[in-house]
């Protein structure tokens, strides 16, 4: 995207002087919403947005355009509206900063709700920038040649996290302008054509874009004198550029033709597929999962949660009291200001959030920030402060009625794919439950359900740190004695995961042959817990209530 908002040069001769010359005298004129008449429109537009509630972008085709908007602008959309520019003369850096600095700004006028952003971009902002938790609207002032562009510019606020239910765009063109007019019949018009017959968008090819650009602008600047706008696609150079569009167009929609029919997604039955992706499902876990998670691990580690238990899902915590690592992992999530100033951080029960909240989801950062630091304290023995998980434990509780042993596996997998071109060799994890009960020398094993049953289990009783210690040494001990079955447990695991690639191989018309799945051996025993039954209820003094089991570390 660096230097496609230049604005293009002109061939230096004489005429060409004269004419640039001429333009220039008469642009001088039009300048001002009192004689710029889409200048006018487009702050009629922003004005409704900003009434609305809308915080707008507005993509420019060219930087001189960009800088004229923001310039001719400023103090006419209301004394509470902020606007900045952003074009291909800053730096990347640059240009983050200073719509951070505009997001800023506005923040710092309070909790007014009347306070709008308003950006004016080029298209070096249309690809690999994400806006939507600051902006809702886009203004397309200039059409761009390539119609997917516009897609690119609407997908950087109308994406995951946005959290207006519908984005507002308008698109803005010159009804009595020849150009804009032939960009909307012609490439526009075939753009949904071929986006109605794939279902997916085809870009115009750039590179001929481009010749199309280079066409129009040397009509504008040395033929366009006298006749109708028009006239330019009677010029044969421009109706070579167009033909040229057409071609490379038409092929590029035959290629992803020929593309979408060899891979033929659409033709998966998804009856054929709901087994793996309830398998997904289940490993992932849901919304519950992960609140519960977040919640106890920022009690545990020391945040000031408030739950308001009001059927939400929602919750805000305070993370002050944290630890420091904790806090940065979370600055680096939300925001520095946010935790440095120990402000509430809500965490909301649905995806869409925005900029300084947390999403209870996995992908989340701040959800992420928080498992980390769990997960690190928890392998760090000389970790400081709260650690909310171990790698063992021993819990005294009434949910079992014989000594029980939950392990924490993880299996690690060696695939090979088979394709076309060759084999690709990837490797897989995953992590189970396993439990048995009794001894690890006369293990009796229970089955998937059981041992998942056995994290809701709570303490009834403490248990005593030597006690704790002596119950965990002997499993530890005994681990070899577990080998057998933890490998016997892999070989069904990689059985079920080559099942898996198979079933959804052969929907896919894929090649299934030279498909391995090899497990690793031997398995790694990340956690060991023991359960052991509470003593009668006569036999607990009310005078030491029950409380947390003891954790004995490994």
């Amino acid at each position: 995207l660096e230097g496609m908002d230049v604005a293009p040069g002109a061939a230096e001769t004489e005429d060409a002087g004269a004419r640039l010359l001429e333009l220039a005298q008469r642009a001088e004129k039009l300048v001002g919403p009192a004689e710029d008449a889409k200048l006018k429109a487009l702050t009629r537009h922003l004005k409704g947005l900003i009434a609305e509630g809308y915080h707008p972008i507005v993509f420019c085709r060219y930087i001189p355009t960009a800088d004229y908007l923001a310039q001719q602008l400023d103090g006419k959309l209301g004394k509470k509206t902020k606007i900045a520019a952003v074009t291909g003369t800053l730096s990347p850096q640059q240009r983050l900063e200073r719509i951070e600095q505009l997001a800023t700004e506005a923040a710092e006028s309070g909790d007014d709700p009347a306070v709008r952003r308003v950006l004016i971009a080029t298209d070096c902002l249309s690809e690999g920038v994400n806006l939507q938790h600051h902006f809702d609207a886009v203004v397309h002032y200039d059409l761009a040649w390539n119609p997917t562009r516009h897609d690119q510019r609407e997908g950087r606020v109308d994406r995951y996290g946005q959290k207006r239910d519908q984005v507002r765009v308008i698109t803005m063109y010159g009804e009595d302008n020849g150009i804009d007019g032939k960009v909307l019949e012609v490439l526009f018009k075939k753009h949904r054509q071929i986006k109605k017959d794939l279902g997916i968008s085809v870009s115009v090819p750039d590179e001929t874009a481009s010749g199309v650009t280079d066409a129009v602008v040397e009509w504008l600047l040395l033929h366009g004198r006298q006749g109708s706008q028009e006239s330019l696609f009677d010029l044969d150079g421009s109706q070579e550029s167009f033909a040229r569009v057409e071609r490379e167009w038409a092929s590029a929609a035959e290629r992803e033709t020929t593309s979408r029919s060899k891979y033929a997604q659409r033709a998966i039955h998804p009856e054929e597929v709901a087994r793996e992706v309830a398998a997904v499902r289940a490993a992932l876990g849901g919304a519950d999962e992960v609140r519960e998670f977040a919640l106890e691990a920022l009690r545990d580690l020391d945040a000031l949660v408030r739950d308001p238990r009001d059927g939400t899902g929602d919750f805000t915590a305070q993370v002050g009291g944290t630890p420091a690592g904790l806090q940065a992992a979370l600055g680096a999530a939300l925001g520095n200001r946010l935790v440095e100033e120990d402000r509430e951080i809500p965490f909301r029960a649905t995806p869409a959030v925005a900029r300084g909240e947390a999403a209870l989801v996995r992908t989340d950062p701040a959800v992420g920030a928080v498992a980390s630091y769990v997960l690190d304290s928890a392998l760090d023995v000389k970790a400081l402060g709260p650690r909310p998980a171990r790698r063992c434990g021993v819990v005294t509780t009434d949910a079992v009625t014989t000594r029980t042993t939950l392990l924490l596996v993880r299996y690690r997998f060696h695939l090979t794919l088979p394709s076309r071109t060759g084999e690709r060799q990837l490797v897989a994890e995953d992590a189970r439950l396993l439990a048995y009960e009794g001894l690890p020398q006369r293990a009796r094993w229970l089955d998937d359900d059981a041992a998942a049953a056995l994290l809701a289990a709570r303490a009834t009783a403490n248990t005593h740190e030597q006690r704790a210690r002596n119950q965990i040494a002997r499993d530890l001990e005994a681990l070899p004695d577990l080998a057998a079955h933890l490998t016997e447990y892999g070989v069904r695991l990689a059985a079920e995961l080559d099942a898996s690639h198979r079933r959804v191989r052969k929907a896919n018309e894929e090649i299934v042959r030279g498909l391995k799945v090899v497990p690793q051996e031997p398995a790694d025993v990340l956690g060991v817990y023991v359960y052991v039954p509470a003593q009668p209820a006569a036999s607990v003094s009310p005078a030491a209530p029950a409380s947390t089991a003891t954790g004995a570390e490994a």
